[in-house]
């Protein structure tokens, strides 16, 4: 398998993220909101049984983000961008929010500004439409967020920031994927 098919299968794995971080929000067994509560408050262990396993999946996810997108074709400031964002959520994994929380707090920050820009201009760079229009809709949620415009709202305000980034990159993976089959089969 060449590197390009490798960081192809590694972005189509990015979905996958979203999945384990609803499991492990499904089973704190506090209030825990996927709107008012953020990503971070479910790696604390007090909050969250599933703690070892949303770090873990920072890291994993964070790793599988960074390296595929050096395997890939995204575009140079695209994929500096998407390492960033990988590089921040792997020590963000490392350092949970209970036990290191000002560090927790600077690793954490790079996500947010580095994934909904690699967004946009991995949308422009698909010429499409729906990424680039994820990537705005990113772009101004985070900037929402990171500003504390609207408190309340600061865990849907995360996962508008993120989650898109993660849903594009699976769609275009297994895009991807699909050519060079066809490719090799035709």
């Amino acid at each position: 398998m060449n590197a390009s098919r490798v960081g192809a299968l590694l972005r189509a794995t990015q979905p996958l993220y979203v999945v384990v971080e609803l499991l492990v929000a499904a089973f704190v067994p506090g209030p825990y909101s996927l709107v008012r509560s953020t990503i971070s408050e479910l790696g604390v262990a007090a909050v969250s049984p599933g703690h070892a396993v949303i770090n873990g999946a920072f890291v994993l996810f964070g790793a599988t983000l960074a390296l595929g997108a050096v395997l890939s074709r995204l575009g140079r400031t695209a994929t500096v961008l998407w390492v960033i964002a990988g590089l921040s959520s792997i020590a963000t994994g490392l350092a949970p929010l209970d036990t290191a929380p000002v560090t927790h707090l600077v690793v954490s920050a790079p996500v947010f500004l580095a994934q909904p820009v690699a967004l946009l201009l991995t949308g422009l760079a698909a010429r499409s439409r729906v990424a680039a229009g994820l990537g705005v809709l990113s772009t101004v949620a985070s900037a929402i967020f990171l500003l504390g415009v609207v408190p309340e709202a600061g865990g849907l305000l995360e996962r508008l920031a993120l989650w898109p980034g993660y849903l594009v990159l699976g769609v275009l993976g297994v895009r991807t994927l699909a050519r060079a089959s066809a490719v090799r089969a035709g």
